[in-house]
């Protein structure tokens, strides 16, 4: 059986032994807690529905908003899963008291990725899976078919887990929403407060995207 292969079964036995009943939650929104990203969607990250977010700039904040959304869930009660494509994640950047909430998915590759996100959207004890695909060659990106990414579309239906993905450049299509990074942040952002920072980003709607579901908070786990 090839490596990848052995890697996503692991996952899935990993997550029958951990959660053996899924957690159900209702319809909504899910705050990240900044303000320009909630802005854009109407409150929040969907529930049941796919969110590109495009860091278009080197160093323009996706970083921050994943550790943002992990306080939020975390202030929540609610579990997060994080599926790290290129593996370049660093748990000594996060908040401590945030991780025992946090399920990092180690990925060696798109492929192995894309299955790996499928797993825990389809699993149901999350609020949120954040696919990051950031790091891995653009080559191997564009190679992703499309079926790839609707398999994964279908599976967030209906379900309560808000997906987002974050890349370095626009890759699901018909995604149905899609957000962009346009900036760079200044060097001197870097020494304050993340929770500050946050609230200074510029995040742009891509155009020709439909609009954001209303708001609904409150998920709870």
């Amino acid at each position: 059986m090839p490596r990848s292969s052995q890697s996503v079964s692991a996952l899935r036995e990993v997550l029958a032994a951990r959660f053996p009943e899924k957690a159900r939650r209702p319809e909504g929104v899910l705050p990240t807690g900044i303000a320009p990203v909630d802005e854009a969607l109407g409150g929040g990250l969907p529930a049941g529905r796919l969110t590109e977010l495009v860091s278009a700039a080197p160093s323009s904040g996706g970083q921050l908003v994943f550790f943002q959304l992990l306080l939020a869930t975390r202030s929540a009660r609610q579990r997060l899963a994080l599926v790290d494509g290129a593996d370049g994640f660093d748990p000594q950047d996060a908040p401590p008291d945030a991780l025992p909430h946090l399920v990092w998915a180690r990925c060696a590759g798109a492929a192995q990725a894309l299955a790996a996100a499928e797993i825990l959207v389809r699993d149901g004890n999350y609020a949120a899976v954040v696919l990051d695909v950031r790091g891995l060659p653009v080559r191997s990106l564009r190679q992703i078919p499309a079926s790839g990414w609707y398999r994964l579309q279908r599976a967030a239906e209906g379900g309560a887990a808000a997906v987002l993905i974050q890349s370095t450049l626009p890759l699901v299509p018909g995604v149905p929403f899609r957000l962009v990074l346009p900036d760079s942040l200044p060097l001197e952002g870097a020494r304050s407060p993340r929770a500050g920072l946050a609230g200074r980003l510029r995040v742009e709607k891509a155009r020709g995207h439909e609009e954001a579901l209303p708001s609904t908070l409150g998920l709870t786990g």
